[in-house]
């Protein structure tokens, strides 16, 4: 069961990264301010420092802000948990994957994480509030990002004559500034899910059930750089999904959605929740492609991306549920 849940989490960090790599570099490389090997260096070293510095916050949200460890039965280890929701999520990422369309692992995670843990302490093993408050911090700052990407733009359009030229070719510049800092806020809050995987699974509750979920230097290092891997691997499927067929992005689209996103994910990794990233950059570029103009955007391709999240979360859920009862 150890080296289920290790080699899980490993494939599943590896290919949060790979699948990432798309909705995270996208706008910087349809912009032709990076190219897509400039672009995913750069990611995949901002991603690990980002894993690496930026704190624990969001795994002790999935841990103690999730679970009521006290409702596990005695002799009950949460190891079981954490390598079935790890196979849930792989399991349907990466069906979504081979459309090209950028799945949430996040919502697969948290789906199979609770599904997971009902055969083992039945609903008093869920802290059902903190569950809701994540849930719908996850649904909802997305569609905060679209609609201030859309302003962010029609603000700038409404006094870019008060903007000299000057500044406004500056952005090219700034807007590399931006991607870097977004992919430290996107490595924080991604690879952290790996990690509260493998932190919760270590736990022995026969020794008594921790205040806080420490995260082992070790566990530390490796989720941070099988997620940086899959980041420098890059799904170039997804990035020509972001990049160039939602609408044609230019350097004042990418600059202001990169800067409503990282702005948005740094919030939420400071305040644990685990939240989708790559969900939420395909939304800000959304937001600037309507705030540009709505007739350029590619709307069926943004059906196909709330489709493909809309049955994430139950659909793993179920997976994680059959998989805890069969382990």
């Amino acid at each position: 069961m150890i080296w289920l849940t290790a080699g899980a989490v490993m494939a599943f960090s590896l290919l949060n990264g790979a699948i990432d790599a798309g909705t995270l570099a996208g706008s910087v490389v349809s912009s032709r301010a990076l190219s897509p090997r400039q672009a995913l260096v750069i990611a995949a070293l901002g991603t690990f420092a980002g894993s690496m510095l930026l704190g624990s916050a969001v795994v002790n949200t999935l841990g103690r802000g999730l679970v009521v460890f006290e409702a596990l039965p005695p002799g009950v280890q949460p190891l079981t948990a954490s390598a079935a929701a790890a196979v849930a999520a792989l399991i349907w990422v990466v069906l979504g994957a081979l459309f090209g369309l950028p799945g949430s692992f996040t919502h697969a995670l948290l789906g199979g994480w609770l599904g997971s843990f009902l055969p083992l302490g039945g609903m008093g093993a869920v802290r059902w509030g903190g569950a809701a408050v994540v849930l719908l911090g996850v649904l909802l700052v997305p569609l905060l990002g679209l609609g201030a990407a859309l302003l962010a733009l029609r603000v700038f359009y409404a006094n870019a004559q008060l903007v000299s030229r000057r500044s406004q070719e500056g952005l090219a510049g700034l807007e590399t500034l931006l991607f870097i800092a977004l992919s430290v806020a996107h490595g924080a809050n991604a690879s952290q899910k790996s990690m509260a995987l493998l932190a919760v699974g270590a736990l022995d509750l026969s020794a008594g059930v921790p205040s806080g979920i420490t995260v082992p230097a070790w566990v530390r290092l490796i989720c941070s750089f099988t997620f940086a891997l899959g980041i420098l691997l890059g799904a170039t499927r997804t990035l020509k999904t972001v990049g160039f067929r939602i609408f044609r992005v230019g350097t004042v689209h990418s600059f202001m959605a990169l800067g409503v996103s990282g702005s948005l994910v740094f919030a939420s990794t400071l305040a644990g929740l685990p939240l989708s990233p790559g969900q939420l950059n395909s939304a800000c570029l959304l937001g600037v492609g309507a705030g540009h103009n709505p007739k350029t955007v590619r709307w069926g391709v943004a059906r196909d991306l709330l489709a493909n999240w809309a049955l994430t979360f139950p659909s793993a859920a179920v997976i994680g549920f059959a998989l805890t009862k069969l382990l």
